[in-house]
């Protein structure tokens, strides 16, 4: 049980918060929250160590002093970071303001390391708006990227346009820039990729409005835009903003990470497995690998562990070396026959890769048999498509170069559907990957629950996908098809 009160509790229960999240964000895929996953496993990319380093200090006074300094690193980030923070100690019974520092505001805008001022996230308003139309010609804009995604119940959406500039450049007029624009809570949806040119950004009492082309149409309560552009600085708002900026050497930096001794033994085994677990739980950022992560399987394995890393990290020499043994066999035990391979080949990469005690390795030697492989977490299927399917993503990219290699157009589907042997089961996702897009055609009705769904060629490709009536309809060439998750 992690004890309350304390700087080091707080910690630990951030890992089993996060833990927690994760799996409830996954359980169904009706309500798959890929973008929620994807955050908070972000959270341990490089705070997994510290809390190692906390659990595992000599004295009781010397943990406390470490968990410390290892949340005000991972507040530090930003205040979204903070406020998550807060919030999920403190449903978890863990208050932590007073173990964290003042709040530093944050600048509207930051400078690079020439002394330029930077674009940030600005929720799109009227005057957000107008300032985009100032900058850039909207209305020879184009939609290069569209994206419309089920984050657990609501519709968000994204888009990224390629727009001409309406000022003078400089050095970078011949850069290519695009302007990125995120949508909460979208509406409606009318979009045809036959029609993308010419965009009219508007800022209602109502909310956003994005007419696209001819026809098409984009509503959402709320949104933010991102000029993603090397010479903004030169525009009229990177010039109102410069004004505004202080210089580079007054604005407030993330403190660099403080260094710290490397764990050993079990210790270090675990932390790296921990480690991965997470990393590749983070992969469902990319869309058309959201079915092949076995999400809620890894999560649910390492359920408990910030409460039992900080158990194991409070004992001693060969105590300490037992207890983190014990916990990774749980976790493999807990995995399962489907995670086994997979934590049996993370054991040898660590046992390869770092420099261990004799015992250490024998320990992980008598776990992972020569035998095992570690293949990928999901085996390919070729079970056919399901007749029906809910739609969770829908997205579409024009043909483009990228590393110098031209791309076809492309798109990116993921649905959830039905076990059609155990219906009441939850239901599990399938990501297609359609290739050489010729018509890319969606309407927010396809949003709305489940549809018939039509599929011209068969496994392991498909040409062309018909979701509803209509509601969503691409056709494409030869793509590939991504295998459901086990």
């Amino acid at each position: 049980m992690i004890r309350s009160g304390t700087a080091l509790g707080a910690l630990g229960s951030l890992l089993d918060r996060s833990l927690v999240q994760i799996t409830e964000a996954s359980a169904d895929g009706r309500t798959y929250d890929r973008q929620a996953i994807y955050k908070v496993a972000d959270v341990w990319d490089n705070n997994t160590f510290p809390l190692f380093h906390a659990a595992t200090a000599f004295t009781s006074v010397g943990r406390e002093r470490r968990a410390r300094a290892a949340l005000a690193w991972m507040a530090d980030l930003g205040s979204k970071r903070r406020s998550w923070m807060v919030e999920q100690a403190e449903m978890a019974g863990h208050p932590l303001e007073r173990f964290l520092p003042p709040s530093v505001p944050e600048t509207p805008h930051l400078r690079d390391y020439l002394g330029r001022v930077r674009p940030t996230f600005s929720r799109l308003t009227a005057e957000t708006a107008l300032e985009l139309g100032t900058d850039y010609d909207l209305a020879a804009a184009e939609v290069r990227t569209l994206m419309l995604e089920r984050v657990g119940t609501r519709l968000n959406g994204s888009l990224v346009l390629a727009a001409p500039r309406r000022y003078e450049a400089g050095q970078q007029a011949g850069e290519p820039l695009r302007l990125n624009l995120w949508l909460e809570d979208v509406t409606d949806v009318r979009f045809d990729s036959a029609d993308r040119e010419g965009i009219a950004l508007h800022s209602e009492a109502e909310g956003i409005v994005i007419g696209v082309g001819a026809s098409g149409e984009l509503r959402a309560t709320s949104g933010a835009a991102n000029p993603d552009d090397r010479s903004w600085h030169l525009s009229t708002a990177g010039r109102t903003a410069d004004r505004k900026t202080p210089p580079r050497e007054e604005q407030t930096r993330r403190t660099p990470e403080r260094r710290r001794p490397y764990p050993e033994g079990a210790v270090l085994v675990a932390a790296r497995i921990l480690h991965s677990v997470m990393l590749e739980i983070r992969m469902v950022r990319y869309a058309h690998l959201a079915d092949r992560i076995p999400v809620r399987l890894l999560a649910s394995a390492l359920a408990g562990a910030g409460a039992d890393i900080l158990a194991a990290g409070a004992l001693r020499g060969s105590r300490r070396e037992k207890a983190f043994h014990n916990l990774i066999e749980t976790w493999i035990k807990k995995g399962g026959s489907a995670l086994a391979p997979w934590f049996t080949g993370e054991l040898r990469r660590v046992t390869r890769e770092e420099r261990l005690p004799d015992t250490t390795k024998a320990w992980s030697e008598g776990i992972t048999t020569p035998e095992a492989k570690h293949p990928r977490l999901v085996t390919a299927s070729d079970l056919d498509l399901s007749p029906q399917g809910e739609l969770r993503l829908a997205k579409y990219t024009v043909a483009r170069t990228r590393h110098e290699t031209p791309q076809d157009p492309v798109a990116v589907i993921v649905l959830a559907h039905p076990e059609q042997d155990s219906p009441n089961r939850p239901w599990q996702l399938r990501a297609l990957t359609i290739d050489n897009v010729s018509r890319f055609r969606l309407r927010a009705d396809a949003f709305d629950g489940p549809h018939e769904l039509r599929a011209v060629g068969g496994t392991p490709g498909v040409e062309s996908l018909i979701l509803g009536r209509d509601f969503l309809d691409v056709h494409g060439g030869k793509p590939g098809l991504d295998a459901p998750a086990g």
